[in-house]
């Protein structure tokens, strides 16, 4: 019988050797079945694993209970009792008959190991870190006790020391996935990229085929913004572990990077079946429905995944921000009581304002330190608008930081770099490190640039570096942060803020604009040569933009101007059932689709740009209006016409127009949309001569001068640096 029930253990055939151990040991309990003490002790130990197998720990847990009453000091059936209570949640007994054990063999290294191991599942990783560290004295070639070393030193936040007992786990265990899978991670963690990438370049085919290893290495390449690779990788792992929603998580967030948002839905809606209630799978569903224009129905979505109140994550409380601001669905006195409640659960995780614990140095005789913190000093919106700015400060007044949080560097991030005084990588550690980072710096004025965006890193702000924090440009809301004490605009965009928004903070209105927008590398400002074309309007904002309200109002444009057609693009555009989707959008609308041009995708932003010689009247979209399109439309010498519409959010292009000395073309109804927009049409197609002139007049604003913006800037800088000093004498 004891051979049978082996070999069913061996063959992974549970319920046979659940029944073998049954009969065995109930011949034990009848008088004995010929097994010594010892291997009595062993079968029951194996029982109660098989019982765990099949899913019955309730029943695997009274099994231990009167096994271990006549074995109890084999080791085995105890540990295996005391993982089986810590799979039903009860810590307090597993913690007693751990107890129990050590009083009955003190030296016994499983038990120390697994009363370490109770030590971190309870919150209490110094303790676990003085025993494991002993118990690496103790037993110093098994493996697992340093991986359980790695562990608590990480809990710790002692990433270093975590990753050479990691080092070691492998030494004594080459073929540990998991050793080899945590080394990758901390490596990455460290911001040590180029060495986890040569690491995992080491490995045996074999390791880089299991699970840990794959998932550290998706892990890494998206770390390293290698989307493609890492895609691949996640793709293999939701076809072995399907059950995982990680993988099916991170593999949308792959393709979304990608600009594949429908692919990323459908790859979280099958996570979603193997996993119904994953609420992050649910958050991340939610935004790609609202990247796809179904902003309505992702916020349903959220709404039904969370629960509004503590339990909310740092990134489910910035999705819910974004899509309700966004889109106006959510009301502003919601958003701010959301805002609120999670500054206060971030503010109880610090030690209060960090910017107080230095000496202020008095603000004369000296320049102005000025720190600009984004995730996108890169070629991006936020990046591109900020360079004219920082070009233009008085470097003998101001001495500028550059605080980069985010994953991407290229030439635009070096250009940024190269006006700055100083500039630091803060892309790794807690908000918490990172704000001790920052008020090392001893800045006078923080300006945070991404409000409640993806990498954004508000909680940095929330610990006070700095002790003039304001916000701007990248965020088309006010935060209602208590820690930011100003936010940047000018009075167009301020003009249609609700009344809960307009005391949100206090407002800083810069004379001429709240921006500044400079290119050198432009294509020609020229019509596209092809004869046949008829006059074009056109937008090339996000598709998620174009709302039903956009696409009934371009469609009167389109009725208006009858024998004019639209074109449309968007980064979105990559998908052919993107393009689809926006297509029955305005067919449906009443568009007749020989009228539409959609225009597929294209590599690199010169020619992006060029793609405005196909356009001759830009239409901005509405709720949410751009602010990079119009910019790029009237560079490229293509007038643009804009509804003034609610919040910030609807005041983007016309704040843009206005700086740009375009305001004639700014509507404040849809009547007066449409008639802006015939106008225009009825100069007919816009030729080179004028398109120039166009760009000409835009370089000479407000809203082409770097120069003007700083100095502007420069002087409410001053003002709040000055009054929070004065505060403190």
């Amino acid at each position: 019988m004891r051979s049978r029930a082996l070999a069913a253990l061996k063959e992974q055939r549970w319920q046979d050797a659940a029944d073998c151990y049954r009969v065995l040991l109930d011949q034990a309990d009848a008088g004995g079945t010929g097994l010594t003490a010892s291997e009595l002790a062993d079968a029951a130990a194996n029982q109660g694993a098989v019982l765990r197998k099949l899913g019955r720990s309730q029943d695997a847990f009274q099994h231990y209970q009167r096994w271990l009453s006549k074995f109890p000091q084999h080791t085995t059936l105890r540990l295996n009792g005391i993982n089986c209570l810590v799979e039903l949640g009860q810590s307090e007994l597993a913690r007693a008959w751990i107890d129990a054990g050590l009083k009955l063999t003190p030296g016994d290294i499983g038990l120390r190991q697994v009363q370490a191991q109770m030590l971190l599942r309870l919150g209490q990783p110094q303790q676990a870190r003085r025993l494991l560290d002993q118990l690496t004295r103790d037993a110093p070639q098994k493996p697992g006790i340093w991986l359980d070393l790695s562990l608590a030193c990480h809990r710790m936040v002692d990433r270093t020391a975590a990753l050479a007992a990691c080092q070691q786990a492998s030494r004594l265990d080459p073929l540990n996935a998991g050793a080899w899978s945590n080394q990758i991670n901390l490596l990455k963690e460290l911001g040590q990229l180029e060495a986890a990438g040569q690491l995992a370049d080491g490995l045996t085919p074999a390791l880089r085929q299991h699970c840990d290893v794959r998932r550290a290495l998706a892990d890494l390449h998206m770390e390293q913004q290698l989307m493609a690779e890492a895609e691949a990788e996640l793709q293999e792992l939701c076809r072995m572990q399907p059950q995982v929603a990680g993988h099916w998580l991170n593999r949308a967030a792959c393709l979304r990077h990608l600009k594949h948002f429908v692919a990323a839905s459908d790859s979280l809606k099958r996570g979603l079946r193997w996993s119904p209630g994953d609420r992050q799978l649910q958050e991340s569903l939610g935004h790609c429905l609202a990247e796809i224009g179904q902003a309505e129905r992702g916020l349903r979505l959220l709404r039904q995944a969370f629960a509004w109140d503590h339990t909310l994550s740092d990134s489910s409380h910035t999705s819910l921000q974004f899509l309700g601001a966004g889109y106006g669905l959510i009301a502003d006195a919601e958003r701010r009581d959301l805002a609120r409640a999670w500054e206060q659960r971030k503010q109880r995780q610090g030690v209060g304002p960090l910017w107080s614990d230095r000496i202020r140095e008095p603000l004369a005789g000296r320049r102005l330190r000025i720190g600009y913190f984004s995730a996108d000093l890169c070629d991006h919106p936020v990046g591109r608008f900020l360079l004219p700015l920082l070009k233009g400060h008085d470097r003998s007044r101001v001495e500028v930081f550059g605080l980069h949080c985010g994953p991407h560097r290229d030439g635009q991030t070096d250009a940024l770099r190269q006006c700055c005084d100083h500039w630091q990588d803060l892309r790794f550690g807690s908000d918490l490190e990172v704000a001790r980072q920052v008020a090392d710096l001893n800045l006078d004025v923080l300006i945070e640039l991404g409000g409640f965006t993806g990498l954004s890193r508000l909680g940095v702000v929330v610990h006070r570096p700095a002790p003039v924090q304001l916000s701007y440009l990248g965020y088309f809301a006010p935060t209602y942060l208590g820690a930011i004490d100003g936010w940047i605009g000018d009075a167009e965009l301020f003009s249609r803020l609700s009344p809960i928004d307009h005391q949100a903070h206090r407002l800083i209105a810069l004379e001429g604009g709240y921006m500044a927008c400079r290119e050198l590398d432009l294509p020609a400002a020229e019509r596209a040569q092809d004869a046949a074309m008829p006059l074009r309007f056109g937008s090339f904002n996000h598709s998620r933009k174009l709302s039903s309200a956009a696409v009934a109002l371009f469609c009167q444009v389109m009725a208006a101007v009858p024998h004019a057609e639209l074109v449309l693009k968007s980064v979105s555009f990559i998908e052919p059932a993107e393009r689809d989707r926006v297509t029955r959008l305005f067919t449906a609308a009443g568009l007749q689709q020989q009228r539409l041009r959609v225009l597929p995708w294209v590599e690199g932003r010169h020619n992006h740009l060029a793609c405005y010689g196909q356009v001759d009247v830009a239409l901005d979209p509405l709720p949410y209006g751009g602010a990079t399109t119009t910019c790029e439309a009237l560079l490229m010498g293509v007038p643009v016409v804009s509804l003034r519409g609610a919040g910030m959010v609807g005041c983007l292009s016309t704040s843009v127009l206005a700086a740009a000395g375009c305001s004639p073309w700014i509507a404040d109804n849809e009547t007066h949309y449409v008639a802006i927009a015939r106008q225009l049409a009825k100069q007919g197609p816009r030729q080179a001569p004028t398109r120039q002139q166009l760009r000409e007049q835009v370089q000479r604003s407000a809203l082409g001068n770097g120069h003007r913006l700083a100095h502007a800037l420069e002087e409410q800088c001053q003002t709040l640096a000055a009054a929070a000093l004065q505060r403190l004498r």
